[in-house]
């Protein structure tokens, strides 16, 4: 576990996000609920550029929109997607070999991490309560 009663450290993060993916907004949202006991540095690693169509794809000069990822998000997350949460050590070194990743994964780190209890969890501790809250989660999803 990241966090304990006696180190009152906060986990720190960085989230390789995009602010138009609804996947990363469940991480998000997370992250919001828990802002007292997790530290993160947001960090948009996808996204869209306008570059010139050097390639000549069309046979025209006009410019093109190409989408892009973040070197560092490919090298921490084997699919390249957000929401990606890379640890931050004690020495302030990201540990991209740590990296957590996939919307819902990183939903149950982030309640797990937070050491939250009861009913400030997103998802219940109650195996029967947390059963159902998937149930529902797949069927959202």
């Amino acid at each position: 576990m990241l966090s304990s009663a006696a180190n009152t450290t906060k986990p720190k993060f960085r989230y390789l996000s995009a602010w138009f993916c609804p996947f990363a907004h469940r991480a998000t949202l997370a992250l919001s609920h828990h802002a007292n006991a997790i530290d993160y540095e947001w960090v948009e690693a996808l996204g869209w550029e306008r570059r010139p169509d050097t390639q000549q794809v069309t046979g025209q000069t006009h410019e093109w929109w190409y989408h892009w990822k973040s070197p560092e998000l490919v090298r921490a997350n084997p699919s390249a997607l957000v929401p990606t949460l890379i640890p931050i050590q004690s020495n302030g070194q990201a540990d991209e070999s740590r990296a957590v990743y996939e919307s819902l994964v990183t939903v149950d780190f982030i309640d797990t991490i937070s050491g939250a209890k009861g009913t400030q969890r997103l998802v219940p501790e109650d195996p029967y309560e947390m059963a159902r809250c998937r149930v529902w989660i797949e069927k959202v999803n």
